[in-house]
């Protein structure tokens, strides 16, 4: 991948400081007109860290998303220093398009240290090279396969790829349903730990939204649902070369009531823990 490639891949998490604490963005669509959720996520994290000292490094981000975002218009990400502690640092950032709040996302950041250790043991699946690419990142319930969805405004496919683990659905019902799949960035993008957490905020929302629909047939079986992103938390816990294989395992422990929460663990190949994700999603009939 060239040099521009990658540029185009982390414009997708860039801000830029338009005065003290305040930051501007855009966003692509993840939803015709609306901007994709984990590039909102990404770009709050990059805003709360655009104020700290180097040696800060994110440990976790919990968005809040109130009202829909335009996409491809400016955002404002405007940031409360809540704590400034020797080792740890909070920040609030409040997401607002013309005036109005948005999305409401507190960051936590925090100078590596030492202690005990333990971790998920990541789940057996076959290799990422024994699977097939992923053709489409967008369901055809977003946009049809015959549009060019890269003219509409969607980023283009060619920067991340996905190879998904055939899911069993026969467990769907046992409360054991699980989905995996592969990811990486294909530019070679920087390991440093903010970058790393920007982008797997942007990973995240690709699929962990959906990922409760998929035992009751997914997206494209349930298209009178409204269907939007309620809560994301992330916590992340090492850098890693996201231009490698990481496997993004997630599972779905409840639907109801018009919501379904969605967790996910993100593995490298070695099996090291790099992020956990949480996503609380609208899943509400018509009303």
């Amino acid at each position: 991948m060239s040099a521009a490639e990658v540029q185009e891949f982390l414009a997708r998490l860039e801000v830029s400081e338009a005065e003290d604490d305040r930051y501007r963005g855009t966003c692509y669509p993840g939803w015709p007109g609306r901007a994709f959720g984990g590039q909102l996520a990404a770009q709050s994290l990059r805003a709360a860290a655009s104020t700290v000292s180097a040696e800060f490094v994110p440990w976790s981000i919990h968005a809040y998303f109130h009202a829909p975002v335009r996409a491809n218009e400016p955002i404002d990400y405007v940031v409360r220093r809540v704590k400034d502690g020797r080792t740890t640092a909070t920040r609030q950032v409040m997401v607002e398009q013309d005036g109005k709040l948005r999305v409401t996302a507190m960051v936590a950041m925090g100078v590596p240290g030492t202690g005990p250790q333990h971790q998920f043991t990541p789940p057996a699946v076959p290799e990422p090279t024994a699977l097939a690419p992923l053709e489409r990142l967008l369901e055809p319930t977003i946009v049809s396969p015959d549009q060019d969805h890269v003219a509409l405004g969607y980023p283009a496919e060619a920067l991340v790829e996905l190879r998904v683990v055939p899911i069993d659905l026969d467990t769907a019902g046992e409360g054991t349903f699980a989905r995996r799949i592969w990811m990486r960035v294909l530019p070679d993008i920087p390991d440093d730990p903010v970058t790393v957490a920007a982008a797997l905020a942007y990973l995240s929302d690709i699929s962990l939204g959906t990922t409760a629909l998929e035992p009751h047939g997914g997206r494209s079986a349930l298209t009178d649902l409204q269907l939007g992103a309620i809560e994301l938390a992330l916590w992340f816990t090492r850098p890693a070369r996201l231009s490698e294989w990481i496997l993004f395992s997630q599972d779905s422990a409840y639907a109801g009531l018009g919501h379904g929460l969605s967790h996910g663990a993100f593995f490298t190949a070695s099996g090291d823990v790099i992020g956990i994700a949480v996503q609380n999603a609208l899943m509400r009939g018509p009303q």
